[in-house]
């Protein structure tokens, strides 16, 4: 694979429900942070204690790519729209969120630095 296949597989990887609450443990860099909806960090442990005691993840995907971009041939940069469908604290919630991600490539493996969500709803038809 490729640095962008590999990057994207990342991706889908995150995605997974299954694999979710785990993934930044696995695959971020000792600083990375996760931007809640709230402008709230979280670091890799704190978003695995979230997602295991308080979200039922039902569906994660990677609706599309808006921009995929090398920064330098060890960072870059990936905006995405997110379809997942999960319950937080007893509210339902189908929401489609913009992500930007930054990665980084340490030792030779691309790892997770930054990532960002949007709240509620991408209106997709403006990335056109």
């Amino acid at each position: 694979m490729n640095d962008k296949e590999t990057i994207i597989s990342l991706l889908n990887e995150f995605a997974n429900p299954k694999k979710m609450a785990s993934f930044f443990v696995n695959n971020a860099t000792p600083d990375f942070l996760f931007i809640r909806p709230s402008g709230n960090p979280i670091d890799a442990k704190g978003f695995e204690q979230m997602i295991t005691d308080e979200i039922v993840q039902e569906k994660a995907e990677i609706t599309k790519i808006h921009r995929f971009e090398f920064l330098s041939e060890n960072t870059v940069m990936c905006i995405f729209t997110l379809g997942s469908k999960f319950t937080y604290k007893g509210t339902p919630n189908d929401d489609l969120p913009t992500v930007t991600s930054i990665f980084k490539k340490v030792n030779n493996l691309w790892k997770i630095h930054w990532m960002q969500r949007s709240t509620g709803n991408s209106d997709l038809s403006l990335w056109d």
